[in-house]
């Protein structure tokens, strides 16, 4: 099944977000520890189209229980990158592309 997570940084948090990137980026390439197989992922940026202001991922697993481990693990997560409440998870139906 697919999901997609949608996390905002929280304000000022780009220091942070640099810290832990490459982290970051080593838990996405061991996503399949936790069932999680990542179809795409990367930031959202800001109106200057560089600054990083959140995540986006579109990911496949069997369940949300294996999506909501990932997402907790993550050291954007763990480290406070991201809003507490700024992470949301939705079961998703690709239709195109």
């Amino acid at each position: 099944m697919l999901f997609v997570i949608h996390a905002m940084d929280k304000k000022d948090a780009i220091n942070t977000r640099a810290r832990h990137y490459r982290e970051h980026r080593q838990h996405l390439d061991d996503s399949m520890k936790y069932g999680v197989a990542v179809i795409t992922a990367g930031p959202f940026v800001a109106d200057d189209n560089e600054t990083p202001i959140g995540s986006l991922f579109i990911v496949e697993a069997k369940d949300r229980a294996a999506i909501k481990a990932f997402v907790d693990s993550d050291p954007y997560h763990v480290n406070g990158v991201w809003e507490t409440d700024g992470v949301e998870i939705h079961a998703y139906h690709k239709k195109r592309g």
